[in-house]
């Protein structure tokens, strides 16, 4: 069977690509058996504290809250509330998701969820290899010993320095992209460069290669797909009941156990409920229990 290159930019701070996680997981659900996915960690932030004088992860964290608020108003996905840690660069984040690849594509994007979950849901940006290893308790096939190795390996840093120079090294769609919704795919300036904005998704296939940048509607994946591999929309899996969906992901927030199950949907009888603090998330039970979570009460 064919199948299209995905290249996705993103970055696990980075709320725009958490508010995608629906559309995204939609679209692997839907089409997967036509999709190999690759993942650019883009290093949104190099260092948060440049030019602000007594920066500091709690200082940082409050106004970081009232900002993702804002985006949450847009893609329904949670705002850590409270906001506990911010963290300083998303550089050794990146290179961790990196080091976890070593451990198979699958694991690594566990840990990148992870990764984001703990930011968006749990209000703490993990920074240091404590934080990391506390993030992803209970990642099936995540070795960790070995990871905190791999993070320290040069080729691992050397593989994260080439997925920020390929996000900085954005393409001619990007760089004449006009586009007037909020959280926008145009081409971004941040530090110094100019990269892709997060999220952005390129199609490569028979059809040639299409772009999808920035906050834009699921239709707009599924365009790209079919325009870079025609015919592959045409024979979708059918969307998943949410016993289906909690067994593949094993979390999901509220946004997307409606989005990818339907609005009337409610969770198993044996699902952990967790509230966030403005909005409720589902662990399966195997996941609550390999993250030690069982002592959060069902609803």
């Amino acid at each position: 069977m064919e199948r299209v290159e995905a290249v996705e930019y993103t970055d696990a701070v980075c709320s725009t690509a958490w508010g995608a996680e629906p559309l995204l997981r939609r679209l692997d659900w839907r089409h997967g058996h036509h999709i190999a996915w690759r993942r650019v960690m883009g290093g949104l932030v190099g260092d948060a504290s440049t030019g602000k004088e007594g920066w500091t992860r709690v200082s940082a964290a409050e106004p970081m809250r009232a900002y993702w608020k804002r985006v949450w108003h847009l893609t329904g996905m949670p705002y850590p509330n409270p906001m506990h840690l911010m963290l300083r660069s998303t550089d050794p984040l990146g290179a961790a998701v990196k080091a976890a690849e070593l451990q198979g594509q699958g694991v690594a994007d566990a840990v990148l969820r992870r990764f984001r979950e703990r930011i968006f849901v749990d209000g703490i940006g993990p920074q240091t290899p404590d934080e990391f290893d506390a993030a992803t308790v209970g990642v099936a096939g995540l070795d960790h010993a070995r990871w905190r190795v791999d993070q320290a390996r040069p080729e691992v840093a050397a593989a994260y320095q080439a997925d920020w120079r390929e996000t900085r090294e954005p393409n001619d769609y990007v760089r004449h992209l006009k586009h007037d919704s909020p959280m926008n795919g145009e081409l971004k300036h941040s530090e110094g460069h100019d990269r892709y904005a997060l999220p952005t998704v390129i199609f490569r296939g028979p059809g040639g290669e299409h772009t999808v940048a920035g906050w834009v509607a699921y239709e707009d994946y599924e365009a790209g797909l079919e325009a870079a591999l025609p015919g592959a929309t045409a024979d979708p899996r059918p969307d998943p009941t949410p016993a289906q969906a909690l067994s593949r992901w094993g979390m999901l927030t509220g946004q997307e156990l409606t989005f990818l199950c339907g609005e009337a949907a409610k969770p198993p009888a044996d699902t952990v409920t967790h509230d966030w603090g403005d909005g409720l998330v589902y662990y399966s039970a195997s996941e609550a229990e390999a993250r030690g979570l069982k002592a959060l009460a069902a609803v």
